[in-house]
């Protein structure tokens, strides 16, 4: 029997990305991220290397632009398992049996957050079929003054493009050829807090720096289909190029 698609799921076909609204109440998001400042607050100096990603040279949780250890927070690791979470996820990825890969935190403060370069998340990820989402929470209103995510419609439909290395602390890499991208629209969804973004794992995206004087906090669920397995040759060639980057930062 055909599967009857609902506009949302049709939207996240075409484009390879949706917007999914009020996926948590105002509330529930303010109270998320009083725990999430709370918790680096205390455990800051735990973190290091590829965990965490500051903006300068000062490690604070105000100068914090990218943390990717979030299941470390208690408050975050009981929404994995929030049914909200979870049908959303089987919801794109098609799929009744899904594992998460990881959670990640993108606080691109005010006036000073850092950009994204254009990528693909499976060229970090290096899963075999691709079978593979990012649900995006936004903390702080988002708009593409204060940086944010926007979107190249239908580029999931290329496959994995050649990236190389970025250089840019929390997203080392970036598609070598943009050019290939300008016949597709590019596209930043506003939202609200408690919104969320559904990305498929091969739509081309980034984000710009934020300027504003708003903050851009947002954080992410990644699920992959359980039998989508690593391709161990590409996940070699992206970890050394990763700690490469790492290195020229000591």
């Amino acid at each position: 029997m055909k599967k009857i698609l609902d506009n949302n799921s049709k939207f996240y076909n075409k484009n390879g990305w949706v917007v999914e609204k009020n996926l948590f109440s105002q509330k529930k998001v303010e109270d998320l991220k009083l725990s999430i400042k709370q918790y680096l607050k205390k455990n800051l100096k735990k973190y290091k290397g590829r965990e965490i990603n500051f903006y300068g040279k000062v490690k604070n949780v105000n100068n914090i632009n990218s943390f990717h250890k979030l299941e470390d927070v208690p408050a975050i690791k009981n929404l994995i398992l929030n049914s909200k979470i979870n049908l959303l996820a089987k919801k794109y990825i098609y799929s009744k049996k899904i594992k998460l890969r990881a959670c990640e935190l993108f606080a691109k403060p005010a006036k000073k957050g850092l950009a994204a370069p254009v990528h693909q998340d499976n060229y970090y990820w290096c899963l075999k079929k691709g079978s593979a989402i990012t649900i995006w929470v936004a903390i702080d209103k988002v708009n593409s003054r204060n940086g944010g995510v926007f979107y190249f419609n239908q580029s999931h439909k290329i496959g994995l493009m050649e990236h190389v290395a970025s250089f840019q602390k929390g997203s080392s890499q970036k598609i070598s050829d943009l050019q290939k991208l300008k016949k597709y629209k590019k596209v930043t969804p506003k939202l609200n807090p408690g919104d969320c973004l559904i990305h498929h794992c091969l739509v081309a995206h980034g984000s710009n720096k934020n300027l504003s004087s708003n903050p851009r906090m947002g954080f992410t669920f990644q699920f992959k289909d359980y039998s989508d397995r690593h391709d161990l040759k590409m996940k070699k060639k992206y970890e050394s190029s990763l700690f490469n980057q790492i290195q020229s930062r000591l």
